[in-house]
């Protein structure tokens, strides 16, 4: 059964709520975006009866009031590229009496856009290739669009080339493929592409440039069931990201003391990791993805421990750089995420001869890292609260004077309301970051304000009903995995909760 230490009313909906939320896990469940859903559109004409006309529909029905496509909140790369995309989509497929107008209202968006790409703290992924795709295309159809400009340019053109070059090009080993969107036209028939799932890498957009220039019934299968899985007739930004999913809402639960390894959904979840861990490179974050990465490795290692299987660290080794570690190899920057998970899984095996050597190289990246002193941005996660709700368990009596600076600005920028927002008002998943963050400290380290958690916890007490949570993790647009963030909310209020009623009876003791 869930792990308490009290038998109340609250307690009992949480522990409802969990078991309920364990049970669902590994679908991979991400909710809809308007980036893929628009190069889904483009296949409206060519392939009747799939279903791809809601997508259109789902277009039309999402333009915001500026004129531009994407998340609520205004990320330019996001804004940018989604707004792009679906222009594209409605001048070359779009049917509608109206679908000029939204057409050129989205282009000159992009015009205002354009200057303020400078401002966003992490490109969306793929950025460089997809934006000069789209653009030619949108140039092709007679748009007048403008040309961004882009980080790790360079670097990202000699990837390309370095693939493209090959004269057998493994479109399977490369994380390019994700963006194929971008390349349909140098994939030639024969070639390799698609995962056992259909899928080009699990990316519906990436899948449907694929299907622009080859047919083949399973991935039109796996599109149209993508489609469906989000009940909007709009396409997600992944399908499906089971491993990943499985991989940070187990760490999120058992991080709060909400699960032990013996619970059987819980034990099934585990299993599926065990089934899946490669002792050389780890793990990936789904079963159709074939490209393991330091990320998801260092979450599944320290859970596997933790559910007595036996694992080694010297799968780091594989990730391991001059002066860092690599979360994918052939990235163009750093993540200091990562480096988090990496130490908080280093401190399960502290008798390993690498863990002080390792630890000392994450450390040494985190720092140079540090730009500001007071938070990271990550390439994963528009908030910075999301890397700096890792860093305080993570660092907590390895560093705590770099924990203390990330603590600091927790304490300095609660609203009003109680909760923590980085883009504005203040969110769900961003308030549990830093609930579950000051508990972390307030439990191991010294004392923080209770004031300041009991605001936190009301605010996510009062938005516990809610079921659609802000975009805010980084693909190639900014998209929601549902039941990360839902386990994340769960179980910073459940670890809450549970503190409150120890240190009560702690109190009536002394």
């Amino acid at each position: 059964m869930l792990k308490s230490t009290y038998s109340v009313d609250a307690h009992t909906v949480l522990s409802s709520e969990i078991r309920n939320l364990l049970a669902d896990l590994g679908k991979g469940k991400v909710d809809a975006v308007a980036y893929d859903t628009a190069w889904v559109a483009r296949l409206s004409p060519y392939y009747p009866g799939y279903g791809f006309d809601t997508a259109l529909d789902w277009l039309r029905q999402h333009q915001h009031d500026d004129g531009t496509w994407g998340a609520p909140q205004v990320h330019h790369h996001d804004r940018f590229i989604s707004t792009l995309a679906a222009i594209v989509a409605l001048r070359e497929v779009g049917s509608h009496p109206r679908d000029e107008r939204r057409v050129r209202r989205g282009e000159d968006a992009l015009w205002r856009l354009v200057g303020r790409l400078g401002r966003d703290d992490s490109d969306t992924v793929g950025f460089p290739a997809l934006s000069m795709a789209l653009a030619d295309e949108a140039a092709n159809l007679g748009l007048d669009v403008p040309r961004a400009p882009v980080r790790y340019a360079e670097a990202y053109k000699r990837k390309i080339n370095k693939l493209l070059s090959q004269s057998t090009r493994n479109w399977r080993a490369s994380t390019l493929t994700f963006s194929l969107e971008a390349l349909r036209h140098s994939v030639n028939g024969d070639e390799d592409v698609l995962q056992d799932n259909h899928s080009v890498m699990i990316s519906p957009a990436a899948t449907a440039g694929y299907l622009m220039h080859h047919h083949n019934d399973g991935a039109l299968a796996y599109l149209a069931s993508a489609i469906d899985d989000t009940g909007e007739g709009a396409s997600p930004a992944f399908s499906a990201i089971n491993i990943f999913e499985i991989l940070w809402s187990l760490s999120r639960l058992h991080s709060a003391g909400a699960i032990d390894p013996d619970i059987p959904d819980v034990r099934r979840l585990l299993e599926i990791l065990w089934a899946r861990w490669s002792p050389e490179k780890g793990i990936s974050y789904s079963t159709d993805f074939p490209i393991e990465d330091v990320d998801d490795t260092a979450a599944c290692i320290a859970l596997l421990k933790w559910g007595g299987y036996p694992v080694d660290p010297e799968v780091f080794a594989h990730y391991e750089a001059d002066d860092h570690f690599v979360t994918y190899h052939g990235e163009t920057n750093p993540s200091p995420s990562s480096h988090l998970r990496i130490v908080g899984a280093l401190r399960a095996f502290p008798d390993h001869p690498k863990t002080r050597g390792w630890l000392e190289k994450a450390l040494g990246a985190l720092h140079r890292l540090d730009e500001n002193g007071s938070f990271w941005w990550d390439k994963w996660h528009v908030s910075p609260y999301y890397a700096s709700n890792q860093a305080i368990a993570a660092l907590r009596n390895i560093d705590d004077d770099l924990a203390r600076s990330r603590l600091k600005w927790i304490l300095k920028t609660q609203n009003d309301d109680g909760g923590w927002g980085y883009m504005g008002a203040s969110t769900p998943e961003e308030t549990a970051y830093c609930l579950d963050a000051l508990v972390e400290w307030n439990d191991n380290v010294e004392t923080v304000d209770s004031d300041i958690m009991k605001e936190a916890a009301l605010f996510l007490d009062a938005h516990a009903a809610a079921n659609r949570y802000m975009p805010m993790w980084i693909s190639k647009g900014l998209y929601t995995p549902h039941y990360i963030v839902q386990a994340s909310i769960l179980g910073a209020r459940y670890k809450f909760k549970n503190r409150v009623q120890l240190w009560r009876h702690k109190s009536l003791i002394t």
